[in-house]
């Protein structure tokens, strides 16, 4: 039985193909399928500059992990939001589960609000409150019911994701304050 030893150039060889694959799959945490970056840099920081800023790095601020819109889109129809939110160019079933009622139509408002407001919106409707028809109750709360204890954060993401998505111009009649049915 014959035992070769490399030589040093297919070690080295070897060494780099190694690099490239961790390398690889290092980066696929921080891209989609498609190659493109899903989300800023890492922030690097030590704990001591941590706490000469309050707890956080310096320029800090929540960003939410981007999803997947075509993900969204399906969560979207799966818990009825159609019935309550039209969005112009979308078809969705005719007949929902959830009793129609009037909400804020969402075309084009991916490019009016970040991705942070539309996932508070969600899951805290009542931080900011909206004054309008379809915006708010007789009681002046937001009519949006909050999705915190029935939505998993990975459909959130990918909900906020469908809405950042929706940048059409035509956004209908929302700056008159008109809305679904």
């Amino acid at each position: 039985m014959k035992v070769r030893v490399a030589s040093g150039a297919g070690i080295l060889i070897g060494a780099v193909a190694l690099l490239a694959l961790v390398a690889q799959a290092q980066m696929s945490h921080m891209t989609h399928g498609d190659g493109q970056a899903s989300g800023p840099p890492p922030i690097r920081a030590t704990m001591s500059e941590l706490h000469a800023h309050g707890g956080v790095p310096k320029g800090w601020k929540f960003l939410l992990p981007p999803g997947d819109a075509a993900e969204g889109r399906k969560v979207f129809v799966s818990m009825e939001c159609f019935a309550c939110h039209d969005v112009k160019g979308e078809s969705f079933p005719q007949n929902p589960k959830t009793p129609r009622a009037s909400g804020p139509a969402l075309t084009g408002m991916g490019a009016h609000h970040p991705a942070e407001y539309f996932a508070e919106s969600i899951i805290n409707p009542n931080r900011v409150i909206v004054h309008g028809p379809g915006y708010t109750g007789p009681d002046g709360l937001s009519r949006m019911p909050s999705y915190a204890d029935s939505m998993t954060l990975k459909q959130l993401m990918d909900v906020v994701a469908y809405l950042k998505s929706l940048k059409g111009d035509d956004m209908g009649d929302m700056a008159e304050g008109h809305h679904m049915k």
